[in-house]
């Protein structure tokens, strides 16, 4: 039986499988696209905002948590898990050099996108070469991945997860689901 379920194939997807692996989980990543489609919305990004408090590398001056916060508040109308977000705050000053293990590379920012320099740092090649960077490092690691595999529904016992049904109709059990599709 498979340790880890993650259902998805884009960037969240894909930290997710990686983190399990490394933690010494067997996990099987199925992505509904097929390998030509891989990824997502995950395609389409550029950038990951970052908080820092002194210029680092691709990052300009600093971007202190507080200030995140707030742009964060703004941006979800205040309909946020404060605990949750500051967690999720602090994490993106160090997620970087995890990125880079797995095949990530930054550049610095365009000269139409210097305004976002200090809070952002840009994916070299973007959200495509981010997405397959992901997909070389979970081959790498022992990371199955099943393309064109849809599910279908999801069996649970109360709140615990047994098994996702494919469209094709093919029962995967797994210890654990991580679901992380559709993000958009």
């Amino acid at each position: 039986m498979i340790d880890v379920l993650v259902i998805g194939g884009g960037n969240a997807a894909l930290c997710a499988a990686l983190m399990a692996r490394e933690a010494g989980a067997s996990v099987l990543l199925l992505e509904a696209a097929p390998a030509a489609w891989r990824g997502g919305n995950s395609m389409h990004v550029r950038n990951l905002r970052c908080m820092h408090d002194a210029p680092q590398d691709v990052l300009v001056d600093a971007y202190p948590e507080e200030e995140y916060w707030q742009d964060l508040l703004k941006v979800t109308a205040g309909k946020t898990d404060e605990k949750l977000a500051r967690r999720v705050i602090r994490a993106s000053s160090m997620c970087r050099d995890w990125m880079r293990r797995h095949g990530v590379h930054f550049q610095p920012p365009l000269s139409g996108a210097l305004h976002v320099a200090r809070t952002n740092a840009f994916f070299m090649g973007g959200g495509k070469a981010l997405v397959n960077a992901y997909y070389r490092s979970a081959q790498a690691l022992g990371v199955q991945v099943r393309y064109e595999c849809p599910v279908a529904r999801l069996e649970l016992q109360g709140p615990r997860f047994v098994a996702a049904v494919t469209e094709a109709g093919e029962r995967i059990a797994a210890r654990t689901c991580v679901l992380a599709c559709g993000g958009f």
